[in-house]
């Protein structure tokens, strides 16, 4: 009270300044306040003035209400943002009554005054900005003058009837109590977030305009991209929600791919979530008819949320144990090609010695007998590792699968299910806290106010009241810890997912049985000459007892064992290229997972952002930057009323009118 009756003697006193003042009378409180004329006797005004102070009261109280109702408030009570009311005449301009009053701007360069911006904007229905404006809250340490700074077209004391002077990008107000709330417009403002929106109906393209009163299958798409104009602060750091609310009674088989749906009150609402720093496009389908629209919101907050990071130190482990048996699967790689050289090396000698077979036949019997079984050892030894590669690919293969097997896409859909549940039991906590509220508080009102004037100080009492419910509050720390367990449980599935492609891509670099350049085909090429050795010795010790006759077939014969066993040293030394880059790759594998999962957690952790101003670069005590942002609706079409014209009246009707008797 002891505001109002300040703010009345303020405008008897002439708040205009100079000449102005003198003008006004106390005639000029009652007018302000819409009461009426003053031409009355003074017993009649008394009741009169209480009713102008309850009415300057709601009005300026209802304006700072829209920070904290934000897009809800102004779905239920069907307003909009151009809608924010205008305080009275008193000491409301950029260049208010008091503000002539207050003297010249300070010479401040910056505003170190703690304070909180809400920026609200009216966007066409595809998306342009039409209006843009911020409530900005600030809160001083002491009570005193504070300048503030944002290029607005024109200023608005939100709080009280003090005035408020604007020089360029300067705003000076005085802040009597804890904190002084004013609206500066923006006009067209570039906003962070470039904005799209596209409709369809029946599969072709549409005008928002056309759309009111059709019905058919419509489509909603909407896509939103970062403004290489404003800031990158609120882009890389903001978590964008976007509803899209569909009237019951007008929409049905409401279809998204890329969002939640749910019932709220008479409507069907669909919600999508842009994530910090990345372009999003969302499209929701319905089948409307008679459509109307009360159009597209969009709430903007910093995403300030730590998030923990997974234990992965028994994955980390995994692989390097893989790693340690790849080294030794390379040392006995190494050891079968240093052999296979040696191999090559002595079956070159024995086709060089061809010629004296004849001399040594007994000693050549003995000397291929052991070629043969050694050859025969190289074969099943080469057989051996082949088939130890193809149980080592099969492993690899298992733990791929298992990797995969891992990802817990059931917790991932609980979690995205809790969330957009959580997301819903707050709206609903929130409808439910301020519904009651504001009916009962604009039925009161509406009594002794106007109607707008009814419904401002509704939503204001409204609004304080849900902000502090106990539902309402529980319901916002239930959301955020939905939010935060669903970003944990979606980085740990990625993580096995980078795993199981690792494993598999493993698995395949160890090749296959037809490729002979691969590992295990060398492996097997291995094990086939070795055999094919074995069985060219074999023949020779036995055919000995023929060796005159069989000199040249024995000369032919070395001749193909010098060629086969140089394959196969080939084939080994190939083996041993192929596990030593597998060893290589499998050594890094750790660090590579590591590094995957790190950059993933850092990409969400927005630990370390520090608000700053979107009004002003020069403010630098911003506590809190909010935006609240909403589409033009789509309104039904109206119906003109069938004009009845009455009959004309004939002289004798009109007599008898005069005199009342018709």
């Amino acid at each position: 009270m002891r505001l109002l009756e300040k703010m009345k003697t303020t405008v008897r006193g002439g708040l205009g300044g100079g000449a102005a003042g003198p003008a006004r009378g106390a005639c000029d409180w009652d007018n302000a306040c819409g009461c009426g004329s003053s031409q009355v006797g003074e017993e009649a005004r008394t009741p009169r003035s209480a009713r102008c102070a309850r009415t300057a009261h709601a009005r300026l109280g209802a304006a700072f209400s829209l920070v904290l109702a934000g897009t809800l408030t102004l779905y239920l009570c069907g307003g909009s943002f151009a809608s924010v009311p205008a305080l009275a005449a008193e000491g409301s301009g950029s260049q208010g009554a008091g503000g002539a009053a207050s003297g010249a701007a300070s010479g401040a360069t910056v505003n170190a005054t703690p304070k909180e911006e809400v920026v609200y904007a009216r966007l066409s229905a595809g998306g342009a900005v039409d209006n843009v404006y911020v409530v900005n809250v600030l809160k001083p340490t002491a009570a005193g003058s504070v300048t503030d700074f944002g290029s607005y077209s024109a200023v608005q004391n939100l709080t009280d009837a003090s005035g408020i002077q604007q020089n360029g990008d300067a705003v000076t107000v005085d802040v009597s109590g804890d904190s002084l709330s004013y609206q500066g417009d923006l006009g067209a403002a570039a906003l962070p977030w470039d904005v799209s929106i596209v409709y369809e109906l029946d599969g072709k393209r549409v005008d928002a305009a056309d759309l009111s009163g059709k019905s058919g299958t419509l489509g909603i798409a909407i896509t939103t991209k970062k403004n290489a104009s404003v800031d990158p602060a609120f882009f890389d750091n903001y978590l964008l929600q976007i509803t899209v609310p569909f009237a019951s009674d007008q929409a049905k088989d409401v279809a998204t791919e890329d969002g939640q749906i749910a019932l709220a009150g008479s409507n069907t609402q669909v919600t999508f979530t842009g994530m910090p720093g990345k372009d999003g496009t969302f499209k929701v389908e319905a089948q409307v008819s008679d459509f109307s629209f009360a159009g597209v919101s969009f709430a903007a907050v910093p995403f300030s949320m730590g998030i923990e990071t997974p234990d992965t130190t028994e994955l980390v482990s995994g692989f390097r144990q893989l790693g340690d048996g790849v080294g030794q699967l390379k040392t006995g790689a190494d050891g079968v090609a240093s052999g296979a050289g040696s191999l090559a090396s002595g079956v070159g000698q024995v086709a060089s010695g061809v010629n004296g077979l004849a001399s040594g036949a007994g000693e050549l019997a003995s000397g291929a007998g052991g070629v043969a079984s050694g050859a025969q050892g190289v074969a099943s030894g080469a057989s051996g590792l082949a088939n130890g590669l193809t149980i080592y690919q099969n492993e690899l293969s298992a733990q791929a699968a298992e990797m995969i097997g891992k990802v817990d896409q059931d917790a991932a859909d609980a979690a995205q299910n809790a969330y957009a549940s959580a997301s819903m039991r707050y709206t609903l906590a929130f409808i439910g806290a301020y519904t009651p509220v504001y009916t009962d508080e604009y039925e009161k009102n509406i009594q002794t106010m106007d109607r707008e004037s009814a419904i401002q100080a509704a939503m204001s009492v409204a609004s304080l009241a849900a902000m502090g419910d106990a539902s309402v509050i529980a319901a916002q720390a239930n959301l955020e810890t939905a939010l935060t367990n669903l970003v944990a449980i979606n980085a740990t599935n990625a993580g096995y997912g980078a795993s199981s492609q690792s494993l598999a891509g493993a698995a395949s670099g160890v090749g296959s049985t037809d490729n002979a350049e691969s590992l295990l085909g060398g492996a097997t090429a291995l094990a086939s000459g070795a055999s094919e050795l074995a069985g060219g010795a074999g023949s020779l010790a036995s055919g000995t007892s023929a060796f005159a006759s069989g000199a040249n077939q024995a000369a032919s014969g070395a001749g193909q064992l010098a060629s086969g066993a140089t394959e196969l040293s080939s084939g080994a030394q190939q083996l041993a290229s192929g596990t030593g880059a597998l060893y290589q790759e499998v050594q890094g594998m750790p660090d590579k997972v590591q590094q995957e999962i790190d950059a993933m957690m850092a990409s969400y952790d927005k630990s370390d952002f520090k608000p700053v101003s979107f009004a002003s670069s020069k403010n630098t005590g911003v506590t809190l930057v909010q935006f609240v942002m909403s589409t033009d609706p789509i309104e039904a079409p109206t119906q003109e009323e069938p004009v009845v014209e009455e009959p004309e009246q004939g002289i004798w009707d009109r007599l008898l009118a005069l005199f009342g008797l018709s």
